[in-house]
């Protein structure tokens, strides 16, 4: 296991992934998903607010349509996937997102068990962000580690406000995305130099960060 986390955890892995996200265009996606997530909740606030709607169908078809709308995103930025088999630090983001969906439908699924009228457990989904973002900030960058004290505010807001969680949520989830994105994107080309040779092996080449 020790040895797993170091593999994943070497800057080569990370170069490999910062060097994957350019070429697939995260940056772009990631941006355009920011958007997509604040119409999204957007619309489930207007529900919620405007409308007095507190039925789960109709939230679930909102954020079935938005996930639906972020795998075309990606697919049409980033288009087909290589035949390349993936990156392991790229499969263990990737769990790790899955896992925070799967669980914040579990919440989903208790809150609808339990009966509350409006979605009362909705603000540990900030928590949950909060912590994969926290793992991110472990593996890949520390950086992320602004994304996980936004998403703790976030949380703490919603439990305070819960008619304007779902607004607080989709602010919070688009000032982390286009964060993200935009770093991708304005973040310097790595340079390719050519580091002296030892006890007469070739020249390596390494990236430099």
């Amino acid at each position: 296991m020790t040895n797993t986390w170091e593999e994943l955890t070497t800057p080569a892995q990370r170069g490999q992934l910062l060097r994957l996200a350019r070429r697939r265009r995260w940056g772009l996606s990631l941006m355009l998903v920011g958007w997509l997530h604040l119409l999204a909740f957007s619309v489930c606030y207007y529900m919620t607010i405007v409308c007095n709607y507190n039925g789960a169908p109709g939230y679930l078809a909102v954020w079935g349509a938005e996930l639906c709308g972020m795998a075309l995103i990606f697919r049409l930025c980033g288009g087909p996937r290589s035949a390349e088999a993936p990156l392991p630090l790229a499969r263990f983001v990737v769990r790790v997102w899955a896992a925070y969906f799967i669980l914040a439908f579990n919440l989903c699924s208790m809150n609808v068990l339990r009966g509350h009228l409006m979605f009362e457990l909705f603000p540990a989904m900030a928590s949950l962000a909060s912590f994969g973002f926290l793992v991110m900030s472990f593996v890949i960058d520390r950086r992320f580690y602004a994304a996980v004290l936004v998403m703790f505010a976030a949380g703490l807001l919603e439990a305070a406000n819960l008619p304007h969680a779902f607004l607080v949520f989709g602010v919070a989830w688009w000032l982390v995305l286009n964060g993200v994105g935009i770093g991708l994107l304005w973040r310097r080309r790595p340079a390719l130099r050519e580091s002296p040779a030892a006890g007469g092996s070739p020249a390596r080449l390494y990236v430099a960060h």
